[in-house]
């Protein structure tokens, strides 16, 4: 009798992941991941012991995608913030069911856009906005918040109906939007300051 295939729980993960990206969250299931892998559905209990832990691992791993794409992003670009805002769209465009997952899908969420923004990996660029700009902290994640709708905003376009924007484009449109909110912003601590005079 030949030996059994031990189906380990990365393997899993990755067929799981793999489903995500072809036909969405949606297609998840213990049958659809089984048939991926070519077994039953008893290695898939047997590793994770129901489907929402299994969801749960796979958006982690999405997650960790999604933070190679902005890594990449700030590193490769001379304006990191900028960089931030173009690799979000990019992960939009490249992996628009993933992105479904982590941004615009009733399965995970539990967190305000300021619970997100005041998360450590964000908070650090919300520092990189305040150094940038001379703008104090609170302004700077006003900036930040603000710029990062714009930016979901085109990237929930990109990833549901397959925009046509260029690189140059959205670059233009996110420098512009960055320009004009700091101004207004860099105003409203001016006015401060001189009333506090």
């Amino acid at each position: 009798m030949p030996p059994k295939i031990k189906i380990t729980e990365e393997a899993i993960l990755d067929a799981a992941l793999e489903l995500t990206r072809e036909k969405g969250i949606a297609s998840v299931n213990a049958r659809e991941v089984a048939k991926a892998l070519g077994c039953s559905i008893q290695p898939v209990f047997r590793n994770f012991q129901s489907m929402d832990n299994l969801k749960k691992d796979l958006y982690k791993k999405a997650e960790n995608i999604y933070g190679d794409y902005t890594n990449r992003g700030m590193e490769g670009h001379r304006i990191p913030f900028l960089g931030f805002g173009m690799a979000y769209i990019d992960f939009a465009k490249k992996e628009k069911n993933l992105f479904k997952l982590l941004f615009m899908s009733d399965e995970f969420k539990d967190k305000s856009i300021i619970d997100m923004i005041k998360e450590e990996g964000n908070q650090s660029i919300v520092g990189m906005v305040s150094s940038m700009t001379g703008l104090c902290r609170d302004k700077a994640e006003q900036l930040f918040m603000d710029i990062w709708l714009m930016t979901h905003g085109i990237a929930s376009l990109v990833a549901t109906n397959d925009l046509e924007v260029s690189e140059e484009q959205i670059a233009k449109i996110l420098k512009d939007s960055f320009l004009g909110i700091k101004y207004q912003l860099c105003m409203e601590e001016d006015k401060q300051r001189i009333g506090s005079i």
